[in-house]
């Protein structure tokens, strides 16, 4: 029976095979499954193809960003390095600065009365506000002159410090100072158009020691003249 059956079917499938209609049926499928095995991984790759040349951009894009930081980072060192000497000079000038002021408080008692004019507070902070201004600075520079010209010379090394110290300060707050210290040369001819003869000096010769410099004004005009012993 199953026999009869199978022998049937078999003779009806060939007969439909013969059909054209099922022949053109067979042929549709079978092209549809090619392309569709085939056109899959192509836009598949395209796909990727599209996704890696996004990761490219990206990772150029990334690269720029890199690099301007790394620009950025040398440029933030330079300023850091910059300020870092600018922050060790300011510590050296206010270690100076507070060098002068304890060597201040050792001068004598007449001394830092007559100071007291100049130096007004009692703290490093205040003594370095008064010493920059140029009247304060002018008036030490008399004070110290008038000390050497009376012969109390004993104390002269703190103060001339003290004097040169904040003339070079007060130098310091202007791009183009206005004044600088004159220029002195030991053994030469002494002339008092330029200079002032200390005590105990001869009336003319050479020039043995320079005992507080003077400073004229940038045009050249001589303000304090150096006093000087020949």
């Amino acid at each position: 029976m199953n026999k009869e059956l199978e022998d049937d079917f078999t003779e009806a499938l060939m007969v439909s095979l013969q059909d054209e209609r099922v022949i053109e049926q067979i042929k549709e499928i079978v092209e549809v499954g090619s392309f569709s095995q085939v056109g899959e991984p192509k836009e598949l790759l395209r796909e990727k193809e599209k996704e890696i040349a996004k990761l490219q951009q990206e990772i150029e894009s990334k690269k720029e960003e890199i690099s301007e930081y790394q620009i950025m980072i040398h440029h933030l060192n330079e300023k850091m390095e910059s300020y870092f000497n600018e922050l060790q000079k300011r510590r050296a000038d206010y270690r100076e600065a507070e060098e002068l002021y304890e060597a201040v408080q050792q001068l004598s008692e007449t001394t830092k009365n007559s100071l007291k004019g100049i130096f007004k507070g009692g703290s490093v902070q205040e003594f370095i506000v008064c010493g920059v201004q140029y009247e304060n600075i002018s008036s030490l520079w008399d004070f110290i002159k008038n000390e050497i010209m009376e012969g109390r010379e004993q104390e002269r090394g703190i103060l001339r410090a003290l004097f040169q110290y904040f003339f070079q300060e007060y130098s310091k707050t202007y791009d183009t100072p206005l004044y600088k210290l004159q220029e002195v040369k030991m053994n030469e001819v002494f002339r008092e158009d330029l200079y002032i003869r200390a005590l105990n000096s001869k009336i003319s010769g050479n020039i043995t020691d320079i005992l507080l410099p003077g400073y004229k004004s940038i045009n050249g005009k001589t303000i304090k003249k150096s006093v000087v012993r020949i």
